[in-house]
């Protein structure tokens, strides 16, 4: 079991299974199961399956102070991850909507609000990532003081 430091995106996902695309216009449809939402983001699926196999994870996300802060917080736990280093900077928490076909095809929309404004200080991290056996950083702006510290 290794411990791994993962700063990334987390989001609140919603997906739409459809007919076909291009989509026609129609006022109204009820995919019956056809809608989902879920935490998701890259910085949260990474942790999660890293979790999942094991590891230690110190995740390190922004999330908004809305009505899915405390959704967020219960998955981070629920899959064995703290939610220590989790910061609720925002007033919106990052958004994603994935149209998708039976062929595989889908079309996927993000609002990242903005999350590509915001700063986590490094300081904070110097422990945590130097206690860590490998350092997951994702392309997301906040991530990027973290670098120099996990060289």
């Amino acid at each position: 079991m290794a411990r791994i430091f993962v700063s990334g995106l987390i989001n609140i996902e919603t997906t739409l299974r459809i007919d076909q695309f291009p989509i026609e216009y129609f006022p109204v449809t009820y995919p019956f199961y056809g809608i989902s939402t879920s935490v998701s983001g890259v910085g949260f699926n990474i942790a999660k399956a890293l979790s999942i196999l094991s590891n230690s994870v110190d995740l390190v996300s922004i999330t908004g102070k809305d009505i899915y802060e405390p959704i967020v917080r219960e998955e981070l736990i629920k899959n064995g991850i703290s939610d220590h280093y989790l910061r609720s900077d925002m007033d919106n928490t990052p958004q994603s909507v994935i149209l998708y076909d039976n062929e595989g095809n889908r079309q996927i929309h993000v609002d990242l609000k903005n999350i590509q404004d915001k700063f986590y200080p490094s300081q904070d991290m110097n422990d945590a990532i130097s206690e860590s056996e490998l350092c997951v950083l994702c392309n997301i702006n906040f991530s990027r003081n973290f670098l120099e510290i996990a060289k």
